[in-house]
């Protein structure tokens, strides 16, 4: 079995050569020439997967992408074609809904909201809302759904409607980008719905930049009296409105879900799809790649604070993973020689929360304890 795989796919190498002829290929250099005799092409979202790219492909029969989104698959031409294919849905859910929680972090020790008393509109109850959504309930922190096509596809959780998302103090952003049918989300939230949001609240983008339009967002940021917005994802990547940038509190360049552990997950799930193809067990798992778990040592007098319950939580969080500094980063990123692609590309080794093992310098209530370890940490 021949694989080709975009260099870009972490340890795609050392999963893939375990289980053919495996050989890499450079962002931007794949030629429908180098797909002759190929049975697996592996992508990211650098490679178009189109009729032209696929022009020689005589034996193509999976391509697999170790990302979330399918957008640069052309899959109506794939199942045309009979050729399966696949995404790593739901692989770096888990880190976009750290970045989430970091930024509410954020935001609560800044004073834009108070979690103990806000209420969280969670747009998108896909893979990356549900994992937002076990977050707050950890925390305690009050949210509500909206996902009108999971809603009718039967699930069973409680959904909300549109007008009591619009009046949540929070609104983050969670769903694919569609540019047409029942339920679109190009330009979801437009200049009608920018101009209900008010300067209490907070609007999070960390999706698809088109979700937005920015036009419009800008147009009413400028004017005045605009909710507070984050953004990590924005229309025309890696071609961006960088003018759009000072009205924004917290920016950072598409990589809310570049934690180590949902860069290696994509890989993982494109080697499992491989080998459920040609009937092999797989061998490899996360657990043979990943680095040990660093220490963490917590003062727990030091991140007390008599008058909030989520001061402990809340500090330890940031401790791992801190927004600002990628959003520090990247404005002078920008101001300086570095592009947007350049900063996605060469980005930061970031772990998750479960990524890491915490050490207490006193043995901690059982409360605090339970939180987290429900948020996801190694508690020694």
């Amino acid at each position: 079995m021949k694989i080709r795989y975009e260099n870009s796919l972490p340890l795609a190498a050392e999963y893939f050569g375990t289980i053919g002829a495996a050989s890499g290929y450079d962002v931007g250099t794949l030629t429908p020439e180098q797909l002759v005799d190929v049975d697996v092409l592996a992508v990211r979202s650098t490679t178009r997967v189109t009729p032209e790219l696929l022009a020689c492909a005589n034996r193509l029969t999976l391509v697999g992408t170790a990302t979330a989104g399918i957008n640069h698959l052309d899959t109506r031409y794939l199942d045309a074609q009979g050729i399966y294919w696949m995404s790593a849905a739901g692989c770096n859910a888990q880190a976009v809904a750290e970045y989430v929680l970091s930024v509410l972090c954020n935001a609560h020790l800044a004073g834009i909201t108070d979690l103990k008393r806000a209420r969280v509109g969670i747009v998108g109850a896909g893979h990356v809302g549900s994992a937002l959504s076990r977050l707050l309930d950890t925390l305690g922190i009050d949210y509500v759904l909206f996902d009108p096509p999971l809603a009718e596809q039967g699930d069973e959780r409680i959904f909300t409607d549109w007008q009591t998302i619009l009046n949540c103090d929070v609104i983050t952003l969670h769903v694919p980008l569609v540019p047409e049918g029942d339920y679109p989300t190009d330009k979801m939230i437009d200049a009608e719905v920018l101009n209900h949001l008010s300067a209490a609240q907070l609007l999070i983008n960390a999706c698809r930049g088109e979700v937005i339009d920015e036009v419009a967002l800008k147009q009413r940021l400028m004017a005045g009296n605009g909710p507070t917005v984050v953004l990590d994802v924005f229309a025309n990547e890696p071609d961006i409105d960088t003018d759009l940038l000072q009205y924004l509190w917290l920016a950072t360049p598409h990589i809310a879900g570049h934690s180590l552990e949902g860069k290696y997950s994509g890989t993982q799930m494109v080697y499992e799809a491989i080998c459920g193809l040609v009937g092999l067990t797989p061998e490899k798992s996360l657990d043979d790649f990943l680095p040990e778990r660093p220490n963490l040592h917590v003062d727990l007098e030091l991140c007390s604070d008599q008058g909030d319950n989520l001061a402990p939580a809340i500090a330890l969080v940031l401790s791992v993973y801190d927004v600002t500094e990628d959003n520090n980063n990247f404005r002078q990123g920008l101001a300086g020689p570095t592009s947007f692609t350049a900063m996605r590309k060469q980005y930061r080794v970031r772990r998750e929360l479960a990524g890491h093992q915490v050490e207490f310098s006193r043995q901690p209530d059982s409360a605090i304890a339970t939180q987290l370890a429900k948020l996801g940490f190694n508690l020694k």
